[in-house]
């Protein structure tokens, strides 16, 4: 008996033991709960593309190379750019690059080699960072779309309104019948609220890409135009910025002295962009197009963005300011050696820009004494 009065003892005390631990357990997870629910929420930021490669983007570690941050005219807007100086003591003229937007302005496989070379050449590159352009808005959901997420209650069910006991219904019909007016003045409310809600709460109009990049084209052309000695400038274009560098020439090309280099050149998928195929024909500058595309038959090459349309289109509209070239194929490894592309550009501008500009400068116009002695006998 004393065993046993023992053993219930001890059981009743470990017993009373584990309930006052689990009582302090249950208080410490309420005050957890409490002080979690009273913490302030704080909003999820996503981090921003842009902005994080515009940091990287502002400091270059070559020391010739200068990090440019112009005032577009535009409160809170600046032209971030790459500026090289020529360094060969006979200035060509100057070049805006637009790059592509999938990459920055001093993009290792074609960019750099493109506007250093230039530059070590005689001419001002200054190399323009284009913002993201601006994305579609999602579409709203529609009337099929909630009911298919919150479908309607089947009216084949018996269940119904036939079911509803008598008194709810006649509750309703006499709150129905004794305030008709408080029904009509609901809805005049809500007929109010409702334009007062949309004029609060207003859609951001966002700017038209198109002016954005006219705008950075426009300062970078007057940074261009301090230099002494630019007398032309190329706009150069890589991927998605030849539609850029084509629009702006376009718009451009009579108050400004300008000329067109396409480099692999394809349309943009931005919102209200212009199409290449509509805008060269336009342009009656000097127009360079340069891809890497490879040979193909011409069954297959009805895409928009092939060169060989824009070369029919040239052909077609007896386009003799275009000039186009395939460019040879890339080795493996650019890394090792690329300037296989700064030589292929500068060999091209030298020919149907400088040379081209030279021999029709050196054309001698005969004078009406001169055409009167050549002429033939009677």
């Amino acid at each position: 008996m004393k065993l046993y009065s023992l053993l219930l003892s001890l059981s009743l005390i470990s017993s009373t033991a584990f309930s006052a631990e689990e009582e302090a357990n249950a208080g410490t997870e309420k005050t957890a709960s409490t002080a979690q629910l009273s913490a302030p929420m704080v909003e999820r930021t996503e981090p921003s593309r842009e902005n994080n490669l515009r940091q990287a983007l502002s400091s270059h570690p070559d020391p010739s190379t200068q990090v440019l941050q112009l005032d577009t005219g535009k409160d809170g807007e600046q032209l971030l750019g790459y500026y090289l100086t020529e360094g060969s003591g006979i200035p060509q003229g100057g070049v805006i690059i637009f790059p592509d937007e999938l990459t920055h302005m001093d993009w290792p496989e074609n960019l750099n080699q493109i506007r250093t070379g230039l530059a070590n050449h005689g001419w001002y590159t200054l190399a323009v960072f284009l913002p993201q352009p601006n994305q579609a808005p999602l579409p709203k959901r529609t009337l099929p779309v909630l009911s298919a997420i919150k479908p309607a209650q089947s009216s084949d069910n018996p269940q119904d309104s036939s079911t509803e006991p008598a008194e709810a219904q006649e509750e309703t019909t006499t709150e129905n019948t004794e305030a008709p007016s408080d029904a009509a003045a609901n809805q005049q409310e809500n007929a109010a609220s409702a334009p007062a809600e949309a004029e609060q709460e207003p859609e951001e109009k966002k700017e038209n890409y198109q002016e954005i990049v006219t705008r950075l084209g426009n300062t970078a052309f007057e940074h261009l135009k301090k230099e002494k000695g630019v007398d032309r400038v190329l706009v150069l274009g890589a991927g998605t910025g030849a539609t850029w560098a084509a629009q702006y020439v376009q718009k451009h090309q009579e108050q400004q002295n300008l000329r067109l280099v396409l480099l692999d050149a394809r349309d943009s998928n931005t919102e209200n962009a212009p199409r290449l195929l509509e805008i060269l024909p336009e342009i009656k500058t000097t127009i360079i197009d340069l891809h890497h595309s490879a040979r193909r038959s011409t069954n297959t090459n009805y895409s928009k963005n092939t060169p060989e349309r824009r070369l029919r289109l040239a052909r077609h509209k007896r386009m003799n300011n275009f000039h186009q070239s395939r460019l040879p194929q890339t080795n493996d490894n650019w890394k090792k050696d690329n300037s296989w592309l700064f030589k292929h550009v500068r060999g091209m501008i030298n020919t149907y820009i400088i040379k081209a500009e030279q021999q029709s400068r050196s054309i001698d116009i005969p004078s009406e004494e001169q055409s009167n002695k050549e002429q033939a006998p009677g």
